[in-house]
């Protein structure tokens, strides 16, 4: 195809990319979610502590970790399609298989083979939008995709503790599992490579690059930055019930509204902190994560005194609201930077490296702050944890130089201008 049809092909249909990646954000992460709105129904099925608990859910971080940069070279070199609808099937072929776990073993190693065909869903995601959006509006087409993730908890949060009361926390992941399997072959019809890998060969698959990369003193900090971010997101997802229910004495239902809440809050703000990354701050990412940060400090420092000083806990709503703000909210922005931190051609690999460090931070983190919960019988502690994590992701956005790029901006007249970020 000329240039001409080449880029009304890619005008008309990039927001379609969006709309079939959104949708594999909510299927994929409404299981996520699902098994940490379920741990109570969990933990007291399969006699677990809260240590077992978030050691449960780090297996997917573990698997997802191991995968990451691998998959993201592979998805350079392979294309998305193929990756992405294999990886939705995977998903809920083993989320099937979880269902049916007897034990903690065993469902701890489902949980580790789950987390490695979902490790390759981000990657893949990112580069889609990565290839098919210019500089200029690529952020909010990030922030758009990833509402898929927070839409995914909304769901989770409205809908799962309700099956889990009038059926049981087996057959409502079972649900989802057969869902996403039926996805997988939908996604594989509908979804598109992006027009401009058809310009010229392909590069060789270069394992090497992936030391090369996760190696780079920016590839580095921005890990660093996704280590916190993941962690303390991994940790709210996971015990943000078992704290409402057990310490708060919250009914399950309640807190799964609450749960949603954080999520629905989380959507509306990855779109928002995407916009004016794009056009209020012309492409500059590395400001509005410091603002993001800054939020998720609070947000996690009030949740910890409210744990200590229950006469605070009129402020929970608040609290949690921020939270969707800043640690849910922090996804699109942070994906988008760190895409941009490489070449058009391994933007995979790149997503790939920064989510490997996060998803590390989502391994470490549930198992600290679960046996801090079962240490000092309380989730203070554990929530000024993560105080400390959005401490040091302020501490690392100090040391990061962001790459300069002149990113075309729409004026408030209408007209275009370039602005370097």
């Amino acid at each position: 195809m000329d240039n001409r049809s080449t880029e009304h092909f890619k005008k008309s249909y990039r927001w379609v990319i969006v709309g079939i990646l959104w949708l594999i954000h909510a299927l994929v992460f409404m299981n996520l979610s699902g098994l940490g709105i379920l741990a109570p129904f969990i933990k007291d099925e399969l006699g677990l502590s809260s240590f077992q608990i978030g050691f449960l859910i780090s297996s997917l971080s573990i698997g997802a970790a191991l995968i990451q940069m691998p998959a993201g070279l592979v998805v350079d070199f392979a294309g998305v399609r193929r990756m992405m609808s294999m990886a939705i099937g995977a998903v809920g072929l083993f989320l099937v298989l979880f269902s049916f776990a007897p034990s903690f073993p065993i469902a701890l190693a489902i949980l580790l083979f789950h987390g490695l065909a979902n490790g390759i869903i981000t990657p893949a995601a990112s580069k889609s939008v990565l290839d098919w959006f210019p500089d200029s509006g690529r952020a909010t087409a990030m922030g758009l995709k990833q509402t898929g993730v927070n839409f995914g908890g909304i769901f989770a949060g409205l809908l799962l503790p309700t099956l889990a009361i009038l059926f049981n926390w087996r057959q409502s992941l079972l649900a989802v599992g057969l869902i996403e399997i039926a996805a997988a072959f939908l996604v594989y019809r509908l979804l598109r490579e992006a027009p401009f890998r058809s310009d010229g060969p392909r590069e060789a698959l270069a394992w090497g690059k992936i030391m090369q990369m996760a190696m780079r003193r920016d590839m580095l900090l921005l890990g660093g930055i996704g280590f916190c971010f993941m962690a303390s997101q991994f940790c709210f997802s996971t015990y943000l019930i078992l704290f409402l229910t057990r310490e708060m004495q919250y009914p399950i239902v309640q807190a799964g509204w609450y749960y949603a809440l954080s999520f629905f809050i989380g959507a509306g703000s990855r779109i928002l902190w995407s916009m004016g990354s794009d056009y209020l701050f012309a492409g500059r990412r590395k400001g509005t994560l410091f603002a993001i940060a800054v939020i998720l400090f609070l947000s996690s420092l009030t949740l910890g005194a409210i744990s200590f000083f229950h006469f605070l806990s009129p402020l929970l709503t608040i609290a949690i609201i921020a939270f969707g703000i800043s640690g849910i909210g922090w996804n699109a922005v942070f994906l988008t930077i760190v895409g941009e931190a490489a070449n058009k051609e391994s933007t995979g690999l790149a997503v790939g490296v920064g989510y490997f460090f996060g998803f590390l931070g989502g391994l470490a983190g549930p198992p600290i702050f679960g046996l801090l919960v079962d240490r000092t019988d309380a989730y203070g502690l554990p929530w000024l944890f993560l105080t400390l994590c959005a401490g040091m992701i302020l501490v690392l956005l100090g040391f990061f130089r962001e790459r300069k790029t002149t990113v075309p901006v729409t004026a408030l007249n209408g007209k275009e201008s370039s602005h370097v970020s």
